[in-house]
């Protein structure tokens, strides 16, 4: 009858505290290989994403760095927008203090128009100045309650061009009333002058001659401007 090996006997030819210390080793081993590769792996992730942060910083700062410049364009150009715009006012300003129309411009216009025959005996030229009503701003109700005007507000009420009213009356005396009827056709065609009105005619004795005396009278155009007119003289 065969005898069962004793089950406490080593089963192989090593002794089990060897083998014991190797499966250590072995699992020690193991463990040092992953932790490497796990802390090789956060420190990838760790320079990839420091990499991307500083792209990102980068970018950023191009963008802050973009928006000053077109921050500068910008303000340079309201500043430039600013000066036209106050130039522009400053012209209308002066336009307005220049007479487009000088009476002795407008004399000689209406002259070269009269009829042969046809004399004048009084030139009556009176003016003032056309004040059109101006939009207010809209003012801005502060805390107290009391209305107050911004300074935007201010800015946006800008200077209007003067303007003129001028009324003309014309005497004279004429051979016939033909002559006046011609006088103020001419008149009418006149680009600086508006609303031609007869006021009256009626027979005068002069030196024992019957003539017709008259009077016309006519509004001055204000936005009449003697340099963009041609005269009589050119335009034959």
């Amino acid at each position: 009858m065969l005898n069962r090996p004793n089950e406490s006997m080593p089963t192989g030819f090593l002794p089990e505290d060897y083998v014991q210390e190797r499966r250590e080793r072995r699992t020690n081993v193991i463990a040092v290989v992953l932790f490497v590769l796990v802390m090789v792996g956060v420190a990838t992730a760790f320079i990839v994403t420091d990499r991307n942060w500083n792209e990102v910083r980068e970018a950023r700062s191009t963008v802050n760095t973009q928006f000053e410049l077109a921050s500068d364009q910008i303000a340079a150009m309201e500043a430039y927008e600013k000066r036209v715009a106050e130039m522009v006012d400053k012209a209308h300003v002066s336009a307005g203090l220049i007479d487009g129309v000088p009476k002795s411009n407008l004399l000689a216009e209406i002259v070269a128009r009269m009829p042969s025959g046809l004399s004048l005996v009084r030139f009556n030229f009176d003016s003032e100045e056309f004040k059109a009503a101006r939009p207010k701003a809209p003012a801005v109700r502060n805390m107290a309650g009391a209305n107050t005007m911004t300074a935007d507000n201010a800015e946006s009420v800008r200077p209007t061009v003067r303007t003129w009213r001028s009324t003309i009356e014309i005497e004279g005396l004429s051979p016939s009333d033909q002559e006046v009827s011609r006088f103020i056709d001419a008149l009418v065609d006149l680009e600086l002058v508006r609303r031609v009105r007869l006021e009256f005619t009626r027979e005068q004795v002069v030196d024992g001659n019957p003539m017709r005396e008259f009077r016309i009278v006519m509004s001055g155009d204000p936005r009449a401007d003697i340099r963009q007119l041609a005269t009589v003289g050119e335009d034959g």
